[in-house]
């Protein structure tokens, strides 16, 4: 079969099955869409929602499989909805959306039948979005996040909403580098998102080497301080990371302007940073730097 007759047949078998698995909801195969209801008592509630998702994920897999899919989706759907109809007891939900910066691949490892929200970010991380409920952080979904509105034209932005939160970060020096940190709070990984406000070195000369050993915590040093202090700054990130509750990745980075590049590290106890060659200090450079600190008290 073709893609398109794949598809098809994806949703035949959503239009066959569906209202045994929730009766009353209507298939609308020539649009791909399914409306379901949920709600107690006197309080109904219905939506619309697009298949697409469902489709996507069951072409990938054996027909076989497709119904217990369908059914995962469905009864997630449904969760969805209640979930957002709870959502808004709390007031503006758009006011409370929060963006995260993850390691890239944690949504498609932790999340369920239903994907989650999210905003692209380079090759080696990812922005989950959000919403804050009382002091919980509840990933959003797609499915939700069309029901709730959200993707609307003039509804706020996650990311502008978390960046204001973490405005009034300051760095504070260890042991030859910077870090950015607030217990508690995931929303410092991002940071690397604003870095021409949070990080300002990172678009200067040769940049910074950075990582994110937690979502509450940020370090780097400048990318040519030495191997001295980009070793200093792997094991911090190293032990940081080991046990963390809000792990965020182990890894560390040399962030450029607007280049994010991983850079080596050995599996050695200490660690060691494998530099790259135009990052390692020549005796010019070496020697102008020594000049400028004398001259400047840096």
């Amino acid at each position: 079969m073709t893609d398109t007759s794949e598809s098809f047949a994806v949703v035949e078998v959503i239009a066959d099955l569906a209202p045994m698995w929730l009766p009353g909801c209507v298939v609308d195969t020539e649009e791909r869409t399914v409306e379901v209801g949920w709600g107690r008592g006197a309080l109904q509630m219905s939506a619309v929602v697009g298949v697409g998702e469902i489709v996507d994920r069951c072409l990938h897999l054996p027909q076989q499989r497709w119904p217990e899919q369908i059914e995962a989706w469905l009864l997630a759907v449904v969760a969805e909805g209640e979930l957002a109809t709870e959502e808004h007891r709390y007031g503006d939900v758009a006011e409370r959306q929060r963006a995260l910066l993850v390691q890239r691949g944690w949504s498609a490892r932790t999340a369920g039948p239903v994907a989650d929200a999210l905003i692209p970010f380079g090759e080696h991380f990812e922005v989950v979005v959000f919403v804050r409920t009382g002091k919980e952080l509840r990933r959003l979904t797609v499915v939700r996040r069309s029901m709730l509105g959200l993707g609307d034209p003039g509804v706020p932005s996650p990311v502008r909403l978390s960046l204001a939160e973490i405005a009034d970060l300051e760095p504070v020096e260890h042991d030859g580098f910077a870090v950015l940190s607030r217990d508690g709070d995931p929303l410092v990984s991002m940071a690397i998102v604003d870095r021409e406000t949070l990080l300002p070195q990172a678009s200067l000369g040769a940049g910074v080497l950075v990582g994110v050993p937690r979502l509450s915590t940020v370090a780097y040093c400048p990318a040519d301080a030495g191997q001295d202090r980009a070793d200093a700054l792997a094991r911090f990130v190293t032990e940081t990371y080991r046990d963390a509750p809000d792990q965020c990745c182990p890894d560390l980075f040399w962030l450029q302007g607007d280049r994010i590049v991983q850079v080596p590290v050995t599996l050695a106890t200490p660690p060691t940073v494998v530099l790259p060659s135009v990052l390692t200090p020549h005796p010019r450079r070496t020697w102008l730097r020594q000049l400028f600190g004398q001259l400047f008290g840096r």
